[in-house]
């Protein structure tokens, strides 16, 4: 039996250069899109999130088509089953962390998503955080907050927008395992932005290396990253 996969095909002028990718990435694990600002690591993901429009592009996640030019498909991002975690964790700051997490309930119409939310609470360890208000946290809680958020809505994809940028090295060091342990106990393929060559040794599964909207490079991180 063939391993299912997804399939990233877009291409999209970006500035000086055009942003032009044919990717086939794993449809489990974390996929790590990695290069230099300005690469179009977030503009990839973006088009996954239907955010930005391209033409000729083809985008299969779980066997599920979101966008198949030839065929006129596009899936507005409303219709997307995705969670979208940002550099800063937008939190609604006039709702306590519960609150936080049971709008992202709004979207998951499941009858087991009461049980999988409380689940990615104890995954992440912010049981005790449930009471409080957003402005109470530091900036690791918030980003483990936002993270529990995206997953409430049990997407099929999450994808991760350099999660950890606006955070010093100590808050970095902090959430890295959480997300460590979402990578090994969650079925929930994950699409990651980064440029931090500490964050993909240890997250990465497949690694995409990107260069001036190329990739250069796309496989087993191990094995790239020999």
């Amino acid at each position: 039996m063939t391993e299912s996969v997804n399939r990233i095909r877009l291409s999209l002028p970006r500035g000086d250069f055009v942003l032009s990718v044919d990717l086939t990435l794993p449809a489990r694990g974390i996929s790590v899109l990695y290069g230099a600002s300005g690469s179009g690591k977030t503009s990839i993901l973006r088009c996954v999130a239907g955010l930005e429009r391209t033409s000729n592009s083809l985008i299969r996640i779980n066997d599920e088509l979101w966008q198949d030019d030839q065929n006129k498909l596009f899936l507005p991002t409303w219709r997307r089953p995705l969670g979208y975690v940002f550099q800063e964790a937008s939190l609604f700051e006039h709702l306590d962390v519960r609150g936080n997490l049971y709008f992202g309930l709004q979207r998951n119409k499941s009858t087991t998503a009461s049980k999988a939310l409380e689940d990615v609470i104890e995954l992440l360890g912010i049981g005790q955080l449930l009471k409080r208000r957003t402005g109470q946290l530091s900036g690791g809680e918030r980003q483990r907050v936002a993270i529990a958020r995206a997953l409430a809505t049990s997407p099929q994809l999450l994808l991760l927008d350099e999660p950890l940028a606006a955070l010093d090295h100590a808050r970095r060091q902090d959430i890295l395992p959480w997300l460590e342990k979402l990578r090994d106990e969650l079925n929930t393929p994950m699409l990651y932005v980064s440029h931090s060559a500490d964050e993909v040794a240890r997250l990465a599964d497949h690694l995409v290396v990107l260069e001036r909207g190329q990739a250069i490079a796309s496989g087993p991180a191990g094995e790239v990253m020999s």
